[in-house]
């Protein structure tokens, strides 16, 4: 498995107990697919646990991108805390990339994303490179959160759907209007049959919005999830 180095370049917080983290790849030549991960380990880290000091991370950067970015919910687990505390210019480990999500090549049958939560990361990465890349893909992405503060890239996706014709950005917050349901799902989407869904996030809510697609009549084999556990 590829081996990397990469120096933390900038760290911000985007929303409620979540961070994007941005790493210089130096004179390091890292490729990777939209919608593949990596293995992550702090050098020196100022916390330490059972749990270990290795975590997956989805990348949330594009390909074109002359940095890697990814982004995480911060939980008292000692290598989130670490990692959250980490001084700029702090070296990381990375291994990868890893995993084959992504969209399927066949333009003429709609993509319809749905996702929750720091969910969101992979799919940045597969949007803002169909965006660069000018793909005529119709993508449809509904993002579910509790309120808008609970929400990561918002302004990215808004700015994407405002020059990609092919895209159309959704937002769904479960605190004033419930979980996604059927009617919701029909006022966004023609028709339902018709595209293949890819649904990341926590778990009960990737289960939750499997067992619906079904029970509304899209084929099992129109269904593509991952999970999102909080590591």
């Amino acid at each position: 498995m590829p081996h990397y180095t990469f120096a933390l370049k900038e760290k911000k917080v985007i929303a409620k107990e979540t961070m994007f983290f941005v790493f210089e790849f130096g004179d390091q030549d890292f490729k990777f697919r939209p919608g593949q991960f990596i293995d992550i380990s702090i050098e020196d880290p100022k916390y330490k646990d059972d749990k270990g000091n290795v975590r997956a991370f989805s990348i949330a950067s594009s390909p074109l991108d002359d940095y890697l970015m990814i982004a995480s919910r911060l939980t008292d687990s000692a290598m989130k805390k670490s990692l959250a505390e980490l001084e700029i210019g702090s070296l990381v480990h990375v291994d990868g990339p890893l995993g084959s999500f992504k969209l399927h090549t066949d333009k003429s049958i709609p993509v319809v994303i749905i996702t929750g939560g720091i969910g969101i990361t992979l799919f940045r990465s597969i949007v803002k490179d169909a965006t660069e890349n000018n793909s005529e893909q119709k993508i449809t992405l509904i993002y579910s959160n509790r309120t808008p503060e609970d929400a990561s890239f918002i302004e990215d996706l808004e700015e994407w759907q405002a020059y990609n014709n092919n895209f159309n950005f959704i937002t769904r917050w479960t605190k004033e209007d419930g979980h996604i349901d059927e009617k919701f799902l029909k006022q966004h989407i023609k028709n339902l049959a018709a595209p293949y869904y890819y649904v990341a996030g926590p778990p009960g809510m990737v289960a939750g919005t499997t067992q619906l697609l079904i029970e509304i009549g899209v084929k099992e084999d129109n269904i593509k999830f991952e999970e999102f556990a909080g590591y």
